[in-house]
C-alpha cells in the first residue's frame, strides 16, 4: 500500500502550491498568467504559515482516509479458510481464486462444529501457529441457526474474532434454508458490516439433504462473495481477480471429525 502513498503525497503537490500562492501577501503572477488571488481568514491566534500547514495537512488527510477502500491490497496473502461443513464447497472454488491470484491457501473443515467449540478449543491457535496467515476467512454457525436464543453465542463469536488481532478478515453468513432466530444478525453486529457477508438474500441450490448447496452453488456463493471482497464494501480489499482455470496447485485442508461440545 506505500505505493498508492506516494501516489497521493505527489498529486497532493499541487494542492500545497495553490494553498500556498492564496495566502502569499503579494501577487506573483507569471508573465501573461493572470491569477485571482482568495483570502483565507486566519484565526486571531494563529499565522498564517500555520494556516497553510494545517489547510494542506487536512486535505492530504481526506485524500488518505481513502484510500484503503479505493485500493485494494495487491500483496500475496496468506489465507486460512476455516468453519464448518458449509464452507466444504466454498474451499474449492476459494482454492481457483488463491491460484489465479497468488496468495496461498490453507483450510480448516469441522464437521457439525460450532462457534462455541471454536472458542473454547485450542484448535484455532493451534492452526494459526503452524500457517501463520495475513487473512482469515470464517464460514461457520450453520449448526446454530435454530437456537431459542443465539445471544448466548455472542462470547464465543468475540473470542474467535479476538484471536485473529490485528489480521484482517470476514465472516460469510450463512445462506438460511429458513429464516434463522438471530444468529446472522448477531454475527453482523459483532464483525461489523465490512466485515460481514450476508448470504441471505442469495438464491442457492441444495444437495440432498436440503441444507447444503451443491458444489456447482457453492461455486457460484463463492464468486459472490470475492466479488465484495475486492470492493470497497469490504473493510480490507484484497486482490481477488476472477479465476481463468481450475486450480492444479494443492493446499493444506484438514477435515476435522465432529466432538460433544
Amino acid at each position: 500500500m506505500k505505493l498508492y502513498a506516494k501516489v497521493i503525497a505527489i498529486l497532493a503537490l499541487p494542492l500545497i502550491f495553490v494553498v500556498a500562492y492564496a495566502l502569499c501577501p503579494i501577487q506573483l503572477p507569471p508573465p501573461g498568467w493572470k491569477l485571482s488571488k482568495i483570502v483565507l481568514t486566519a484565526s486571531p491566534n494563529s499565522s498564517q504559515g500555520e494556516e497553510v500547514v494545517q489547510v494542506v495537512s487536512d486535505s492530504i488527510s481526506l485524500l488518505l482516509e481513502g484510500e484503503e477502500e479505493a485500493f485494494p491490497d495487491t500483496s500475496t496473502q496468506n489465507i486460512l479458510f476455516l468453519g464448518d461443513s458449509m464452507a466444504e464447497g466454498l474451499i474449492r472454488r476459494m482454492a481457483d481464486y488463491a491460484q489465479e491470484n497468488g496468495h496461498n491457501l490453507s483450510g480448516i473443515i469441522w464437521y457439525n462444529s460450532t462457534t462455541k467449540l471454536w472458542a473454547t478449543s485450542d484448535t484455532l491457535h493451534f492452526f494459526i501457529r503452524k500457517y501463520q496467515p495475513t487473512f482469515f476467512v470464517v464460514c461457520m454457525g450453520g449448526n446454530e441457526q435454530f437456537l431459542r436464543d443465539p445471544s448466548n453465542r455472542e462470547e464465543y463469536i468475540h473470542k474467535i474474532i479476538g484471536t485473529f488481532g490485528n489480521t484482517p478478515y470476514i465472516w460469510i453468513g450463512v445462506p438460511s434454508w429458513k429464516e434463522d432466530t438471530g444468529l446472522n444478525n448477531l454475527i453482523q453486529k459483532c464483525v461489523g458490516e465490512k466485515r460481514f457477508f450476508d448470504s441471505r438474500s442469495l438464491s442457492l441450490k441444495r444437495g440432498s439433504d436440503r441444507i447444503h448447496p451443491t458444489f456447482g452453488a457453492a461455486s457460484l456463493w463463492m464468486d459472490s462473495i470475492a466479488t465484495w471482497m475486492r470492493s470497497p464494501n469490504a473493510q480490507h480489499p484484497i486482490k481477488m481477480l476472477e479465476p481463468t482455470n481450475k486450480a492444479t496447485k494443492k493446499y493444506p485442508l484438514h477435515l476435522l471429525q465432529p466432538v460433544k461440545e
